[in-house]
């Protein structure tokens, strides 16, 4: 009995891991079985495919039990045609969208003794018939939008999604925003760093853009968040194309002001008013398309143009207003080839060429004009597929990409020690006179590279269903090069204060600690690092009956991670069992009720990855001045004091720096520390994870309209931590500092967890009307937000020298930075009938505010005995509260668009003209969401940079603030308490702490 119950628990297993929803890469497949008039398989039938956006017409024939399939179909709209001799002919029109397998079945009574076409429409969504939780968004729909046609527009419209994260970055059913995966025609388009997706591609080049949270094939991995997947046009049998002027000016928006309960500026406060630049800024595209051989070669490219300039502040207190502008030109070519109707190739490049003018490492810190630099950062995409037929049942597809990402002149331009040195002010935390990093040292190179083989075998039988099993390898590349040089001579000097005379800055420094010159060397150049995945995925596309569908598999996902040092960090595996179930209670395509579960594995974060690594990263020495006095009278007239590059010029005098960059004058540095020597990694790193729970109904209502009710579970696994205690030691360098051994490790003391659900309906009215729309309610809660503006991806300190902190003020739980409960998008085109060629549509968005939490730093090293470590830390994060003890208020933003089109010629291939004007946010809404943005963007957050979250603690430079015993005293609040809230907490930071203010932009254009 014993054996018996292993071998069920084995065959449990395997059934588990056998596969997945054949949901694969950029395209989409079509399968389905024929009957009779009395639900008898037909065997035979002749199943003809074909569409704009296909070669020809793919034929195949169904088999014995009435199967078929046709895979690897390009997304579009296609016409499936049944025939066989004896039995009527039928059509259907239907839309396949990229990692979609949509049924398509027919029912076949006997021919008529007059001939008759039975043409049957049905209007398709990825909404339903599948247990992937996604939403496909066509491009045409969201150019009608008062939207600015990104994905940034397309994301912001799909359920689960929430931009609530560092700077309005995405959050996908609760993940962090650097764990979803953004494709470009298969093109992995995420930045290295912060994972955040470039937006390389041209606007009206895209074809549609699907968004997935859950029931992902095992197919695609590397991501614990979302999938989102962008397909942009590949030609026709038609030539096509149009040209677009887009205008925007920062002019046509209204100022900013607050509301009623938050005024901006805040009363008292010193942060500057709104102000406004009237420069327009015309964003030029152009796409064209056709064929070059008929059903056999098609080309399609693309290109834009736009100069941005915007208008920015300077830090107090020359309050400089500069221009930065941004020169964007971007093309794309795409060529797909079909060698016979069994093979086809596509090809795509894209290459995007941006100079960035007066751009700066913080605009919040840089004090003077000298502070910004000139950069290049360019871009480009390159895939080439393969589809090929190999039998009537036997599929194969093969894939390399390659993404590469430039920063050049990212920087300072000068490298010797006057002009390259960077001052700061301690006093108002600003920088200037030379810019931070070096921009005429090595560029900066951010790529990766992707190959991938799949091949398809599709099984139909008459007692166990049909089956479409796929297997593959997938391998994927994340590589960085980076010698992080810290300024142009690797000095800078950290003065005391700056004295400002006729727009002029002079340092102000005094010998001793609030002065001190830092040396930071790299020691070891980089070799770049490369975190490869390499990936075995296999899938079952099992469907039983018409009532059943089992979606099974099954991904293998192993790290080889070497940092850029050649030094070995990550080997781990994951293995992910996916499992996915769509019941028809009536068989006729309706109604889905459907339910999956999955573990979703993340790629590895490259920054945190190659924190060990010695190589390419500075060294820090820090030596306090005890020259001269440099301009220490703050009353002196200008004409006595001396400017930065003669006060620089004293600084080196007093060190009289080697060869090797080290001070031969003024001892030894009070500080130093090399990379590569404090911090390691022990053992191999893991992935982040994420366990996904599912489940939904959907309801096919006629043609026209659809809605699906989804709800979703999630627990995140495997983050990111510092290990300090005192298992992992004390290190000396070579200079005899002794620090603590700092081990980067994965755990589980940490908490994150999601728990939301969906609603998504969309009702196609008529040819020129349309509605839809998704409400969100979500809660994301745990102890752990794992990201930041500043550095993007984190560790955590949970594990850091716990000595030194109690975790129920330290980590405690309650809802995380990105909790969003209440989110909806709902739109409207409507096409007005008195007028051919007008459409307006309108937008509506509601959200709730996202929490944030009184916290503070305490010193708690006088009530802990050093248990031996080298040197404890000197500040811990203590929550005056709980985490999400206040929210920001929640919004809402009406936007309107006016679209109008006119046909200049007729027949089937017209030319015409359109104009479109925007209206957003029509009501002029000021809520104070930290949801702001400009007006070529979307999204934001509360950061440091939007809300204040400021408190006077026990630490704090403050007077009157009571030191207390954070493990056993309950902080008590006041003016001469333990702590209090800034006078700014709570208050607006900038102009982008309130929704974006009402904006006009237009766009008009031609296309044929």
């Amino acid at each position: 009995m014993r054996c018996l119950k292993s071998w069920l628990w084995i065959a449990v297993a395997v059934l588990l891991t056998s596969g997945l929803a054949a949901a694969q890469t950029t395209t989409g497949t079509i399968s389905g079985r024929v009957v009779d008039s009395t639900d008898l398989p037909v065997p035979g039938v002749t199943v003809n495919v074909e569409g704009p956006n296909l070669q020809g017409i793919l034929s195949v024939v169904t088999s014995e039990n009435g199967d078929y399939i046709v895979p690897q179909l390009p997304p579009g709209t296609y016409t499936v045609t049944f025939q066989l001799s004896g039995f009527e002919r039928q059509q259907k029109t239907v839309a396949i969208a990229p990692t979609q397998t949509l049924p398509v079945d027919a029912k076949m009574g006997p021919a008529a003794i007059s001939e008759t076409v039975n043409v049957v429409g049905n209007a398709t969504s990825v909404l339903t018939k599948t247990a992937q939780v996604a939403t496909d968004f066509k491009q045409d729909m969201i150019a009608l939008l008062p939207t600015n046609r990104t994905i940034d527009a397309v994301v912001l419209r799909a359920p689960g999604v929430h931009p609530s994260g560092p700077s309005g970055a995405y959050s996908f059913s609760g993940a962090m925003s650097f764990e979803s995966l953004f494709l470009v025609n298969g093109v992995t388009a995420n930045e290295n760093l912060r994972g955040q997706a470039l937006n390389v591609y041209i606007e009206d080049a895209i074809q549609e853009t699907i968004v997935a949270t859950d029931g992902v094939s095992a197919e695609y991995g590397r991501f614990s968040g979302g999938l989102v997947n962008v397909i942009t046009k590949s030609g026709g049998n038609f030539f096509s194309g149009s040209f677009r002027d887009s205008l925007f000016n920062d002019n046509w928006r209204t100022l900013v002001t607050g509301n009623d309960a938050h005024p901006f500026p805040p009363t008292g406060s010193t942060v500057a008013s709104d102000s406004k630049i009237d420069k327009t800024v015309q964003q030029f595209e152009g796409v064209f398309g056709g064929p070059i051989a008929q059903n056999r070669l098609w080309f399609f490219s693309a290109g834009l143009l736009r100069n941005q300039v915007s208008s920015l502040n300077t830090i107090a207190p020359l309050n400089l207003r500069y221009d930065a502008e941004n020169d964007r030109k971007r093309g794309e070519v795409k060529l797909t080839y079909s060698v016979t109707s069994s093979h086809r190739f596509e090809g795509a490049y894209t290459k995007e060429a941006l100079d960035q003018i007066n751009n700066t490492f913080q605009t919040t810190s840089s004090m003077d004009l000298a502070s910004l630099y000139n950069r290049q950062q360019p871009t480009d995409l390159f895939t080439l597929n393969y589809n090929g037929i190999l039998r009537s049942n036997v599929f194969v597809e093969g894939r390399f990409s390659s993404r590469h990402l430039s920063f050049i002149g990212s920087g300072a331009p000068f490298t010797d020690l006057i002009k390259g040195t960077l001052l700061l002010d301690r006093t108002l935390g600003g920088r200037y006179y030379s810019p931070t990093f070096c921009g005429v040292c090595d560029p900066e190179k951010r790529d990766n590279d992707n190959e991938y083989v799949k091949a398809t075998y599709f099984k139909s039988t008459k007692d166990a269903g049909t089956h479409q099993i796929v297997f593959g390898y997938d391998t994927f590349n994340d590589k960085r090069f980076a010698n992080n040089h810290q300024s142009g001579s690797d000095y800078r000097i950290n003065g005391t204060r700056t004295i400002v005379r006729d727009g002029v800055i002079y340092p102000s420094w005094t010998p001793g600690t609030t002065t001190v010159l830092q040396f930071n060397p790299i020691t070891i150049g980089s070799k770049g690092t490369n975190f490869r995945t390499h990936s075995l995925f296999a899938n079952d596309n099992l469907r039983l009956n018409n009532h059943l569908t089992f979606n099974l598999g099954v991904r293998y996902d192993r790290n080889h991670g070497e940092d850029a040092a050649g030094q070995l960090v990550a080997q781990d595996s994951a293995i992910s069992p996916r499992l996915g179930v769509i019941w028809d209670p009536k068989g006729d395509g309706k109604w889905s009720v459907t339910a999956s579960v999955g573990k979703y594995v993340a790629v590895l974060q490259n920054a945190i990855a190659d924190s060990s690594s010695p190589a390419g990263q500075p060294g820090t020495f820090v030596w306090t001045y005890t020259g001269p006095g440099i301009n220490t009278d703050l009353t002196a007239p200008t004409s006595s004091l001396v400017d930065s590059a003669t006060a620089i010029q004293r600084v080196f005098d007093w060190c009289k720096p080697s060869a090797t960059g080290f001070c031969t004058t003024g001892g030894n540095p009070t500080t130093a520390s090399l990379p590569g020597v404090s911090v390691k990694v022990p053992n191999s790193l893991n992935s982040p994870s994420v366990m996904a729970y599912a489940a939904g109904v959907s309801r096919q209502i006629s043609n026209k309209a659809v809605v699906r009710a989804d709800f979703s579970y999630r627990a995140y696994h495997d983050f990111y931590g510092d290990q300090i205690d005192l298992s992992t030691g004390t290190v000396t360098d070579q200079f005899g500092n002794k620090s603590d051994m700092d081990f980067v490790v994965n755990t589980d003391t940490l908490k994150r967890r999601y728990v939301g659900g969906t609603v998504s309906a969309s009702y196609r009215v008529s040819a020129r009307t349309d509605v839809g729309g998704n409400y969100t309610l979500s809660r994301l809660w745990g102890n752990f937000d794992g990201e930041n503006n500043a550095s993007g991806p984190l560790t955590s300190a949970i594990l850091s020298y716990p000595e030194y902190h109690q975790d129920s003020w330290f980590v405690p739980e309650g809802d995380l930075a990105s909790d969003q409960r209440h989110r909806s998008s709902m739109w409207l085109n409507y096409g007005v009938p008195a007028v051919n060629g007008l459409t307006i549509s309108v937008l509506q968005d509601l959200a709730s505010g996202t929490p944030y939490g009184a916290a503070g730093v305490v010193d708690t090293r006088p009530y802990v005995t050093n248990p031996g470590y080298a040197a404890a830390p000197g500040t811990v994060t203590y929550f005056y509260g709980a985490r999400d003890a206040f929210r920001a208020e929640p919004s809402k933003r009406t936007d309107l668009a006016l679209n109008y089109s006119h046909a200049i010629t007729g027949g089937t291939r017209k030319v015409e003209l359109f104009i479109q004007g925007q209206i957003l946010n029509v009501f002029n809404n000021a809520d104070m969401c930290a949801c702001g943005s400009d007006v070529f963007g979307n999204g934001g957050a509360i950061t440091a940079t939007r809300i204040s979250t400021s408190v006077l603690s026990s630490n704090s430079t403050a007077t009157g603030k009571v030191a207390f015993n954070p493990f056993t005293t309950v902080p008590v609040q006041g003016a001469t308490g333990n702590w209090d809230y800034n006078s700014t907490f709570g208050t607006p930071v900038n102009r982008f702490a309130f929704t974006s203010p009402r904006t006009f932009r237009m766009t008009f254009g031609v296309r044929f």
